[in-house]
This record gives C-alpha cells, structure tokens and sequence, in this order.
C-alpha cells in the first residue's frame, strides 16, 4: 500500500494512517515521505513496516555518513542535517507532551542545542569476539557483531586506540577475561571513555574537563558522552536555578552539583551508586552528599529547599517521587529527562508546579535519542 508519513514518534519513527484508519508505524521515514509498504506486521492493532520503498523522499533527507549505516545497530537516524535532527526531535518532544502530560499550553520551547562536529562521542561501548578476535557494534536487531575499523562519530583518540591501532583494547585483554562472556550475545563489552590526556578503560579513573570544570569520571558510571553540546545544558541549568538551597536528585559523579561549586550555594545531592558518589565527592566536594535511594531519601527529609534539579534514568521517577519533591517547597523544579515518554508521564503529578520552559539537547546526532530539560514553577 501507499502511504504517506505524517510525524516522527518516539524513536524517531514516522506515523501514517492506513485507508482503514490503523496506524502504521515506519522505522527510517521521515515525515511528509511517501512509501510504499510490501509487508506489515500487525501488534496489538498497530501495522509495522519493517520493508518498504520511499517513492518520495523528503528534502531534509541526506546520505548517511557512515559506511556501517545500513547493518550497524548504533545509529538509526542518521539521514538527516545535524540542524534538522535536532529541530525533528523538538517535534516528538513537543507531541508527547500533548499527548501523554496532555498539557493545554506547551512551556516556552529555547532553540534546540546540537552541534555539526562529527567527531562528538567520547564514550563508546565496544563488543569483542575473542573467538574472531574481532570487535565492533552490534548489527540491527541482532546479537551478531558488526566488525568496525573506524567510527567517524568517535573523538580522535577513542577511535585511533579502539578501532584504528587496537592499542586500547590489547591493554585491556585482561579485563576481557576478567569480565567474561555475555551469555545472550556470546561477546565481551568493554566501555571506554575518552579523558583530556588518556582513555578510561571500565574503573579506571581520568579527567575530563567540560566548559572550565575538571570531572573525575570512569568510563564505568554514568557521564554524558557528547562534551560539545553539555555546556549548552550546564547553562540552561545555571540560568533557571533560583535561591541558593539546591537540591540535586539522582546526581551522579556530582555533573550539577559541580556547577554550584565556590558560588556560595548549598547543595544536598542524593545518589544510589558509591562509586558515583565517590567521584561526586572529587567533582563536588563543598555539596553534602547521601548514598541513598531517592525515594527513600525524599520519604524521610523535611527540608526547604529553592531549587531541585532531578536527572533520573530513562524510566523516569517513581509515581509517589514528585509529591515528595514538592514537599520540599521549591520555588523551581528543573526535569533533566533522557526519555520525553516518561518526562511527559510524570509532569502531571507534580501538583504544584507547571512547565515554563523547556529545551532539547541533541547529544547524539545520528541517533533517535533525545535529551529534555524542562522547568517547572511553583503555581
């Protein structure tokens, strides 16, 4: 059948409506593209089309810059401008929170954050066949690996020492061992993160420093892997932070709580993870830092707080974690969210305070993911 794309959804999947109505999702397409669809497969009484012809491509549409595009599973959005990527994934954010938060009034909406570098990623997870001795990606939808000799969205060291020469992954062939065998992929990951002056290889710690803060990190806990775009977040941060009680939840090796630091602002930040509490401490020593579940600290602290900055993972926060939020009385929320669906799930819960203003982070070009900070107001 003929259809025509409509807008990008979640994944940066385009939509279309069948003659009888259904839905149609189409991995790849790009909204206002025609195609025609060979094979559909219904779920739960959505069709997707996993094979089909673009009979009309749009005009954002460009080749992909990668000569692994078509079988490495890492980028699945790598047709379009960096500009466009960006503008494209403001619109799914946009859709979702009318859809899910179900919002009257969208917040204010900044100009989506991006950068036109290729060579962005500092952080790379790598899967080694020591059977082949080979390492790469993994292929789309697949557990077979994607033998790589270069990846162009990589720093320049990352990519010389992993891909290029091999030297990173010969000093790591202990950790290979150590590490053993997924059972599901029959591989070995590693993760290496790239600092000012030498790799991190899993818990080895380096330096990175990103818009004049020097960060202790590992390539083992969590750190945004795009250094370019990140200081565009460090200040929308640092421009919507009001009073000097901040409260920093899920705060990792301490990435905002470091913002505050020698600023005469009081920082309690709330982290599960030793480790990252450990950097934290080295990144932001000045906060008061508690290992702890967030909801579990929030259920037990009576604190007035000015300003919570809360940065959870992709599953976004527990349903009774906002109300525990506001309970601090903060005169502002900022909602740092790597997945827009949950982001929008989770804004009508917090009662008492309403989104003013919002932007997008495009930290990885080529890919569907997107990053949402919104502010949210006491009413």
């Amino acid at each position: 059948m003929l259809l025509r794309a409509e807008k990008l959804t979640t994944g940066a999947v385009a939509i279309a409506h069948d003659d009888g109505g259904r839905t149609v999702f189409l991995p790849g397409v790009l909204p206002g593209e025609e195609v025609y669809a060979s094979h559909l497969t219904e779920r739960r009484g959505n069709l997707f089309s996993f094979s089909h012809e673009i009979t009309e491509p749009s005009p954002l549409r460009t080749g992909p810059g990668c000569p692994y595009s078509s079988v490495c599973g890492g980028c699945d959005f790598d047709f379009v401008s960096a500009a466009d990527s960006a503008a494209l994934k403001e619109e799914i954010v946009k859709d979702n929170l009318k859809r899910i938060a179900k919002l009257e009034e969208l917040p204010q909406f900044e100009p989506p954050a991006y950068t036109d570098e290729m060579r962005y990623r500092a952080r790379v997870r790598v899967h080694c066949s020591m059977k082949d001795r080979k390492a790469g990606f993994l292929k789309k939808n697949s557990n077979e690996i994607v033998h790589i000799t270069s990846c162009p969205l990589l720093e320049d060291r990352i990519d010389e020492e992993v891909f290029r020469t091999g030297e990173a992954l010969k000093r790591c062939r202990g950790m290979m061992f150590s590490k053993g065998v997924n059972r599901k992929t029959g591989l070995v990951e590693l993760q290496f993160f790239n600092g000012d002056d030498r790799l991190s290889a899993e818990s080895e710690e380096v330096v990175r420093t990103v818009d004049g803060i020097s960060y202790h990190v590992t390539a083992g806990v969590f750190f945004q892997s795009n250094p370019t775009v990140l200081p565009e977040l460090f200040s929308f941060v640092r421009e919507n932070v009001t009073g000097d009680e901040i409260m920093d939840l899920y705060s990792g090796v301490g990435t905002f709580s470091a913002l505050f630091e020698g600023s005469g602002k009081r920082v309690t930040a709330v982290e599960r993870q030793k480790e990252c509490l450990r950097l934290a401490s080295l990144n932001a020593p000045s906060a008061s830092s508690y290992t702890d579940d967030v909801f579990a600290f929030a259920s037990r602290t009576r604190k007035k707080v000015d300003t919570v900055i809360v940065d959870p993972p992709r599953t976004g926060l527990d349903k009774n974690v906002p109300a525990l939020i506001e309970s601090f009385d903060p005169e502002t929320i900022i909602y740092v969210s790597c997945d827009s669906v949950t982001l929008s799930r989770d804004i009508p819960f917090f009662k008492n305070h309403t989104p003013v203003k919002a932007r997008v982070f495009d930290f990885y070009r080529g890919s569907s993911h997107e990053e949402t900070a919104v502010v949210l107001k006491r009413k």
